[in-house]
């Protein structure tokens, strides 16, 4: 009886263990494509950001410096550089 007993509870262990590594594997997968996501968005917006200033540095349309800056703006807000508007 006791032999039995002791198989079942580390049957028991065994697959609680199993299952919490699969948990485990799973939710690192997870996290390192998130993060791999998250860090391709930094690089597009600040290659957007980059992109915008050179707008403005260049032209000397009024309006295409306003729309640039709007879109900087907008820009900055996504990567929390700074506040959006309230």
């Amino acid at each position: 009886m006791k032999d039995e007993k002791f198989k079942k509870l580390v049957i028991g262990g065994t697959v609680a263990a199993v299952l919490l590594l699969v948990f485990l594997v799973v939710f690192l997968i997870y996290q390192i494509t998130a993060l791999s996501q998250r860090r391709e968005r930094i690089e597009y917006l600040q290659g957007e950001i980059a992109r915008y200033e050179q707008i403005i540095a260049s032209t000397e349309d009024e309006i295409e410096k306003y729309q640039a800056r709007y879109w900087l703006e907008q820009r900055a807000a996504e990567l929390d550089m700074i506040l959006k508007n309230q």
